[in-house]
């Protein structure tokens, strides 16, 4: 296989160093995770396929993470400790980073059609995430919507991710 070819993989648990540099050419220091906090959610789903790396040449450009939750398992930013949900009602879009060397490939919108097929896949009718940093525009072309008001439990952790964040929703299909 030709090594400059760009490549969608599972994300792995080796992958944690490659995914903190993509955190840091893409996020402010208040909302880059350390890296035993995201290994704790990368983890608790590594066999379910919600979460991916592309790469060409080696080198990491982009990532995705989604974890099947529900209300009460809906991770702050940075928690140490996650574990998905038995019966989740929602595959919620932690994370999905781009470097700049690979925005222009499409790589944003590759990576979220591999989270509403994880979502299919899994059962779940809905997706939710966070967005930050002026994600809103993006986040709204691709269906999603602020929706009623918030559970008590998504709520208190929204503050987690600082005050512009707005949770959004959308249907997985």
């Amino acid at each position: 296989m030709d090594a400059s070819v760009l490549r969608l993989r599972p994300l792995r648990p080796s992958d944690v160093g490659a995914v903190l540099g993509l955190q840091a050419q893409c996020y402010g220091p208040a909302l880059i995770e350390d890296g035993a906090a995201f290994e704790a959610k990368l983890r608790a789903t590594e066999t379910l396929g919600t979460c991916w790396l592309a790469e060409r040449d080696r080198q990491a450009l982009a990532y995705v993470l989604s974890l099947p939750v529900c209300e009460q398992s809906f991770p702050a930013l940075n928690a140490a400790e996650f574990r998905p949900s038995a019966a989740p009602s929602l595959l919620y879009l932690h994370d999905l980073a781009v470097a700049p060397a690979g925005r222009a490939l499409g790589l944003g919108r590759r990576l979220f059609e591999r989270v509403l097929q994880a979502a299919q896949d899994l059962a779940l009718d809905q997706i939710g995430l966070v967005a930050v940093q002026d994600s809103l525009a993006f986040w709204r072309r691709q269906g999603f919507a602020e929706p009623g008001p918030l559970p008590a439990g998504i709520a208190a952790k929204l503050a987690s991710f600082g005050a512009d964040a707005r949770y959004l929703a959308r249907p997985s299909r």
